[in-house]
């Protein structure tokens, strides 16, 4: 009989978005026999690039797409599997002060939409004023949400329509959820895509780890050292750890034997769920879609923020995502009305008819593999919180970007937390079998 320092026991990896398949590529490479068992037909997760009906060999991304200075780990990744990015495009306005918040990088002319009007002259200026004034006389503090502080503030109905879209653009949650941290310190700063859409990473991923796809797990069970991961079909796999890489308002629908321990479920039951999706449509007006979409409008609307989604494409049609969330998410359950929504906005922003070629709605709260765009702690609440949700549970190790502190809900978050779990597992002192104590220690 081998023991466990001579051949490492199987992993097993649940759920094949970017945290899964980060932590499988880090186990695989440590040379530890991996399994990746996907419920979808897929792999990617969140990440999702879809390519159906777009002319001219374009795409769009349903899901993740931005990436930012800050995603480091996801970055290096893309070098080690050669899977390319853009050139950079910023969001926030290039002329920003230094010192300035990342509301003011939003409050451009001709970027905010207020009743399906582009704010602009004296209307944008009265905004942009009241703003800036209640924001320096009224600091708000990081836990307070949006909501409350606008109203602590007393912004007129003109300024708090437009701090609407950007204000929910970081988390996607209503303004009774977001916490005014994002209008104060979170700069998004320089931003980059996966070119040709953000599935590449997760597909170059894929490519060096055994991946079952269409396999949901129904219960995952520790025992005597090992554990055991049961399918819906009945099919059972045996591993040493597992790392469990799904959304936290799926977690709950799994079954776990024992029962995962009540701080970590009451963890998880306090995340906010961001609830809704995106609308994603090509439009044969390329050149005025660019030139009015690259770095995004923000509406007080139902989609609160649209933005071209393949800015590096300079001739042809143009792709734009636009976001819906929280009380709004009803749209994305009427497909005309959603791509309607998206077509006004981008309409507006350009100052004319449009064209719409293709097009593909996704609502998150109705997959029954996301239920939700996603979730993360409040600002104030994030460090023990996650300090609770990336604490292995035995041998059975959570993955995913909520269990990232400082990109929570990104998928810089998700790759971290991948790099994360796999350290994990590969720190955990080995199972010494009784032969090998047998053999090693008393016979010697």
């Amino acid at each position: 009989m081998q023991n466990s320092q001579e051949v490492p026991p199987p992993v097993v990896v649940v759920g094949a978005g970017l945290a899964g398949l980060t932590a499988a590529k880090t186990l695989a490479d440590a040379g530890i026999d991996v399994t990746v068992l996907e419920a979808r037909d897929r792999v990617g997760g969140r990440t999702f690039t879809v390519t159906d009906g777009f002319a001219d060999g374009q795409h769009g991304d349903l899901g993740g797409e931005l990436i930012t200075e800050d995603y480091r780990a996801l970055t290096a990744l893309c070098g080690d599997l050669g899977v390319e990015l853009s050139a950079p495009v910023r969001i926030e306005r290039p002329d920003l002060p230094e010192g300035a918040s990342p509301a003011a990088g939003y409050l451009a002319e001709g970027r905010l939409i207020v009743d399906g009007e582009i704010l602009t002259g004296n209307r944008f200026r009265q905004a942009e004023t009241e703003i800036h004034t209640a924001l320096a006389s009224f600091p708000p503090a990081p836990h307070e949400v949006l909501e409350q502080w606008t109203r602590r503030a007393g912004l007129s109905d003109l300024a708090r329509a437009a701090l609407s879209g950007f204000g929910r653009m970081p988390t996607q949650y209503d303004a009774f959820q977001v916490d005014s941290h994002y209008l104060t310190h979170a700069h998004i700063g320089e931003i980059r895509r996966v070119v040709g859409g953000s599935q590449r990473l997760a597909d170059a991923l894929a490519a060096t780890v055994n991946v079952r796809l269409e396999a949901p797990v129904r219960a995952i069970r520790q025992s005597g050292g090992t554990v055991a991961v049961e399918l819906e079909s009945g099919e059972r796999f045996a591993a040493g750890h597992v790392v469990v890489a799904v959304s936290p308002f799926v977690l709950p629908t799994l079954g776990f034997d024992p029962p995962l321990p009540a701080d970590l479920t009451g963890a998880l039951t306090a995340l906010q769920r961001a609830s809704g999706g995106k609308v994603i449509a090509q439009y044969s007006e390329g050149d005025s879609v660019r030139a009015a979409l690259s770095r995004a409008v923000f509406t007080d609307g139902p989609v609160n923020t649209a933005w071209v989604s393949n800015p590096y494409v300079t001739t042809g049609p143009a792709v734009v995502s636009g976001f819906v969330c929280g009380e709004n998410r009803y749209v994305l359950e009427d497909e005309d009305l959603a791509l309607a929504e998206l077509d006004a906005v981008v309409a507006t922003a350009i100052g004319g008819p449009v064209n719409r070629l293709a097009q593909h709605v996704k609502n998150w709260t109705a997959d029954r593999y996301a239920l939700g765009i996603g979730g993360m702690p409040s600002f104030a609440a994030r460090r023990p919180q996650i300090a609770v949700l990336a604490t292995p549970e035995r041998r059975v190790h959570l993955a995913g970007d909520f269990t990232d502190v400082s990109l929570c809900a990104t998928m810089e978050g998700a790759v971290r937390s991948g790099l994360r779990a796999a350290g994990e597992v590969l720190r955990a002192p080995a199972r010494v079998s009784l032969d090998y104590i047998d053999r090693k220690l008393v016979r010697a």
